[in-house]
């Protein structure tokens, strides 16, 4: 599925976007590998290469901040994420320490095209740091076989 917003929440209602002459087009397609009823684990691809276009996609366009983005989890100002209570319950924290929560946005793949002498592509694959990993398995979302790794369940600290 392919993102490109055209209308934005306004007062509770959907108002369309004018195009501004100085505004770029960002598209990203994107897609739920994991959910639950307060959460999920989404796989974006950036089509365009806009300046934080994957943060206020999700934010603005899906109304799904991520996680620990305390920038463009609300329209109207910059203050700490507002986290459900089921959502601070399982990560095992209060609302007064969401604002300590990392930005939970993680490149697991960035392909590079053959450039110069090089005549083939560059793969980059990188594994989710602990603090992701051990927050997916909290929020109860599964992680894609191909990003898991035994030895990060010791690194988990469990929420009470």
């Amino acid at each position: 599925m392919t993102l490109s917003p055209g209308y934005r929440m306004e007062d509770g209602k959907m108002v369309r976007t004018r195009r501004d002459r100085n505004a770029h087009t960002a598209v990203t397609q994107y897609q739920v590998l994991s959910s639950t009823l307060s959460s999920a684990l989404v796989e974006l691809q950036p089509i365009t290469g806009v300046k934080h276009q994957l943060r206020v996609h999700l934010s603005f366009g899906l109304d799904c901040p991520i996680l620990g983005d305390h920038k463009y989890s609300d329209w109207n100002k910059l203050a700490p994420q507002k986290l459900s209570l089921g959502t601070l319950k399982k990560l095992g924290l209060q609302q007064a320490k969401a604002r300590h929560i990392p930005l939970h946005l993680h490149a697991r793949q960035l392909i590079l095209p053959a450039l110069g002498s090089r005549k083939e592509e560059l793969n980059l694959v990188c594994k989710p740091p602990r603090y992701f990993v051990c927050s997916l398995r909290r929020l109860d979302l599964g992680m894609p076989s191909h990003d898991q790794n035994g030895d990060d369940e010791a690194g988990c600290v469990k929420a009470q």
